[in-house]
């Protein structure tokens, strides 16, 4: 009986320190690993979104950036597309000139329109000359056009 009510203490004294709770449990449901990664690190700016994208070839991210039409020019084919025909135009050139390094080389502003000019190495070392016009709403950028002209 001793070692009982022994037993029956220690336990008792153990629950005494256990942290209240409020009793509800929350669990938090992400939809994928990017929601993951947009938790653990802060948002880039337009201009880092653009440099990260155009470095690693990544036509979907420039493309999120695209208005519902685009002014896009690519080896001196140009027209006006949809946000969607431009961004499989810019993946079928990312496809055939795969990027090594990309750095802007000139940049500027005026009012709500901004500009970048930079230069785009593929892993060919052929030097292409890369001009992006945007527009910004707010704290939304949006790309106008987008001209990619070897240099």
């Amino acid at each position: 009986m001793k070692k009982f009510v022994a037993i029956l203490l220690i336990l008792v004294g153990t629950g005494a320190f256990a942290q209240p709770t409020s009793g509800d449990i929350i669990m938090v449901e992400l939809d994928s690993a990017d929601t993951l990664l947009s938790y653990a690190a802060p948002a880039l700016t337009f201009e880092e979104a653009i440099i990260n994208a155009f470095k690693t070839g990544n036509a979907t991210k420039i493309a999120s950036f695209f208005g519902d039409n685009v002014d896009l020019s690519i080896l001196g084919k140009a027209n006006l597309y949809s946000k969607s025909q431009a961004q499989q135009i810019l993946q079928r050139f990312f496809t055939e000139h795969k990027p090594k390094e990309f750095t802007i080389i000139h940049k500027g502003n005026g009012g709500s329109s901004q500009y970048f000019i930079g230069e785009l190495i593929s892993t060919a070392n052929s030097t292409y000359r890369i001009t992006l016009n945007s527009k910004s709403e707010g704290s939304k950028s949006e790309i106008t056009s987008l001209t990619i002209e070897t240099n």
